[in-house]
């Protein structure tokens, strides 16, 4: 009887401490294999086809290594591809190159768009609920009606095309970010899903 054990050392890479939010993509860098031999001092399987596994499991996609399992789309490209209505809760899309994506009424609950480029996205009506959008490429996105309670942004939420009736309850953002969202016009209305107003949201005067 032959037992294989595979171990893969993780790395991660997170948003800084003051504004980190959970979830680490893991990238196999190493693998171990231990071949626990027979009474008689014989293996079921030859060291070169245990190697060839070893190296087969090392050369996984990152997609495929992504902690608690699930697609990990970091670091592709999805432009112009369409996610709506997808539940896609707490995946990662860091760094991903995404411009013209459409997640319209998409599950994106703490999911990591840290330094993505979603130039042109569609988010309307999409949930980021303790998303983090951290120096994330926002330019001409489209958040009306999206659900941001509790994410993590940067300056670049204030590059959105459109903010009309987004909910940012308890948004972590800077000071002045804040301040120049609530100087939109589009700063206004009510969103569809939880029902609060979105300058209430911005904590606008």
């Amino acid at each position: 009887m032959v037992a294989c054990a595979v171990f893969f050392a993780a790395s991660a890479a997170f948003a800084p401490a003051s504004l980190s939010v959970g979830g680490s993509v893991r990238h196999a860098s190493r693998c171990t294999v231990n071949v626990n031999m027979a009474d008689d001092g014989h293996h079921a399987l030859s060291r070169p086809l245990l190697g060839a596994l070893c190296a087969a499991l090392i050369g996984l996609s990152p997609a495929l290594a992504v902690s608690g399992g699930g697609k990990d789309y970091s670091g592709m490209s999805i432009e112009e591809q369409d996610f709506s209505g997808k539940n896609l809760a707490g995946k990662e899309f860091r760094g991903i190159r995404g411009a013209n994506a459409i997640f319209k009424k998409t599950n994106l609950a703490s999911t990591s768009f840290f330094k993505a480029d979603l130039t042109g996205a569609d988010l309307t009506g999409a949930d980021l609920t303790g998303a983090s959008l951290e120096e994330a490429g926002l330019d001409g996105v489209n958040l009306q009606d999206a659900v941001l309670a509790n994410a993590y942004l940067t300056r670049t939420i204030a590059d959105a095309k459109s903010i009309k009736w987004a909910d940012f309850s308890e948004a972590v953002m800077p000071t002045l970010t804040q301040k120049a969202l609530c100087g939109r016009e589009d700063a206004e209305g009510t969103n569809p899903k939880t029902g609060v107003d979105t300058r209430e949201s911005l904590m606008c005067p």
